[in-house]
């Protein structure tokens, strides 16, 4: 999926998590009710969103970052992960969900961006290269779905909708 098509789904995630931040403290209690909590959801869900590509230089936020992502992108080459199969460490859900899981015990501000994280993850599963899986032992992919295409954005809309509606529906 190209970048917008993460930032959007990010986006969504962020806000339906936004939306239930009552819900959430109830069954997470590290997470508080509050303007400033659904606001860093939002955020982090658009960070989050595209931040696993900044170990490519060419992605939107590689371009925003050349210096980080040069540098990242330099050690992801030196793994052997160049081109479109460039998901390397910032694409591994293990990562992020150790990351997730940490953020909520020791920052829980940090939790939407995590999830921002993860919804990239997500997309990226249903692509040609899928994402690899415990540093690259295997990888996960679902589908064959083609970044920048028709069929990509389709997608990413139809699981916007997904994720939204079940927002308001809690």
């Amino acid at each position: 999926m190209n970048g917008n098509c993460h930032f959007i789904f990010g986006a969504s995630l962020g806000t339906a998590f936004a939306m239930n931040t009552d819900k959430l403290e109830t069954i997470l209690p590290r997470l508080t009710d509050s303007p400033e909590t659904a606001t860093l959801f939002v955020l982090g869900g658009l960070i989050g969103g595209i931040f696993p590509d900044i170990d490519n230089p060419t992605s939107h936020i590689g371009k925003l970052t050349v210096p980080v992502s040069s540098v990242v992108g330099k050690f992801g080459e030196l793994a052997g992960k160049t081109g479109p199969m460039h998901r390397g460490i910032l694409h591994d859900p293990v990562v992020y969900i150790t990351g997730l899981i940490l953020s909520y015990m020791i920052c829980p501000s940090l939790v939407g961006l995590f999830l921002g994280c993860i919804s990239h993850l997500y997309l990226d599963m249903f692509t040609p290269a899928g994402i690899p899986l415990l540093f690259g032992a295997s990888h996960i992919r679902l589908a064959k779905i083609k970044s920048g295409s028709q069929q990509s954005v389709v997608f990413t809309w139809l699981n916007v909708a997904f994720v939204l509606l079940i927002g308001f529906l809690l």
